[in-house]
């Protein structure tokens, strides 16, 4: 699968680039879809769902959300969206994006998605490193490293 990146600027007076600070919370919004082949081999992986499972006991204003469609060929849905997220749900059906490759991976940061990567490469090379770098910016972080 095509690893996408995207990165996008702060929203004027936030601060969704540089460092997090010390309560600021951060959201990792995985993508799947259940009859997915590579979505299935993410979540057997010990470098995948197991990771992302850990994640928020490492970092604690680490939230992580599953959107899980029933179909590969199928759309995302308001529902599947939890309400704090529901505006990255709007922004997507206003860009007829309601269909995203998977699996693909948000970090959302002060409303605004600052990374975003599709694929098993995405998830190793991408958000994971990504992650560690945000939280080893965080005032009083231990740096962790998380396993591959």
């Amino acid at each position: 699968m095509q690893v996408a990146a995207q990165t996008s600027a702060a929203e004027p007076g936030g601060h969704s680039s540089g460092a997090l600070s010390r309560d600021e919370q951060v959201t990792l919004v995985v993508h799947t879809a259940e009859n997915c082949p590579v979505c299935k081999v993410w979540r057997e992986s010990p470098s995948g769902l197991a990771v992302a499972q850990q994640l928020p006991q490492r970092w604690p204003h680490l939230n992580v959300v599953y959107v899980e469609r029933k179909s590969l060929h199928g759309s995302e849905s308001e529902l599947l969206y939890p309400a704090e997220l529901q505006y990255l749900y709007q922004a997507r059906r206003e860009r007829y994006q309601l269909s995203p490759p998977v699996p693909l991976f948000e970090i959302v940061r002060n409303r605004q998605v600052v990374a975003r990567q599709a694929g098993l490469q995405g998830w190793t090379e991408g958000i994971v490193p990504a992650l560690q770098q945000l939280e080893a910016g965080r005032p009083g972080s231990a740096q962790s490293s998380v396993p591959r």
